[in-house]
């Protein structure tokens, strides 16, 4: 496997800028705050744990570094190309970005460099980005829901008062397909909403079993 880096998507920039404007000890502090976390599912609460610890920095800006590192994790599995190159790329395509926030001097190319590098053999980061990477690794994946109700009126006559209303659901589901926000409707009644509960009451009920025997095995719950 050979990865090719010529831009920096937009979702990555500010974590890479704010990466490479910490200053030595802050840096510093932040390496030493991933080392002592604890091993954690994902982004969300990584972040958390390290906020905790970095006072200096905001949940959003660790965030935000984390979210970018984690992007660069499939460099650890590229067999064809050396970690030091993968990184090389991505700081020349910082440079030939034309962005200010992304512009790196050669002695900041260095030094980003080396950042990056130790970012990414952090054991905490890797296993973290793993389990996150692992989580979305579905063709779609669910960003978010609303229902709408609506009452619409019942007519004998078009220029009488309304006989009663019937009331009807939409339910807006928004996904991610392939990098693309999409979303859809369906229509619900009642009976649909009961329906909706007592899958999701199952779930809710499964999730309580299966973390059991995670806590019984001895797992750690990287969900």
């Amino acid at each position: 496997m050979t990865i090719s880096i010529t831009t920096i998507p937009a979702p990555y920039r500010a974590g890479f800028a704010s990466l490479k404007r910490l200053s030595p000890e802050t840096f510093e502090l932040l390496v030493t705050s991933l080392e002592q976390a604890p091993i954690a599912g994902g982004l969300k609460v990584l972040a958390a744990s390290v906020v905790k610890r970095v006072s200096v920095l905001n949940e959003g800006e660790i965030r935000d570094i984390l979210r970018s590192v984690f992007s660069l994790s499939v460099f650890t599995t590229d067999e064809d190309t050396p970690l030091t190159e993968n990184i090389a790329n991505l700081s020349s395509a910082m440079q030939a970005s034309g962005r200010p926030e992304l512009a790196l001097s050669d002695a900041e190319k260095t030094e980003f460099e080396k950042r990056l590098g130790r970012l990414l053999t952090l054991r905490t980061v890797a296993i973290s980005s793993k389990a996150q990477r692992l989580k979305l690794e579905y063709p779609v994946t669910f960003y978010d829901a609303a229902i709408l109700t609506d009452m619409r009126p019942i007519f004998d006559k078009p220029d009488e008062r309304p006989l009663g209303c019937a009331v009807s659901h939409t339910l807006q589901i928004t996904y991610h397909e392939q990098g693309d926000h999409k979303e859809f409707f369906v229509a619900l009644d009642d009976e649909d909403l009961e329906v909706i509960k007592k899958a999701i009451q199952r779930a809710e009920a499964k999730r309580t079993g299966v973390k059991s025997l995670l806590k019984a095995a001895n797992l750690t719950d990287l969900s």
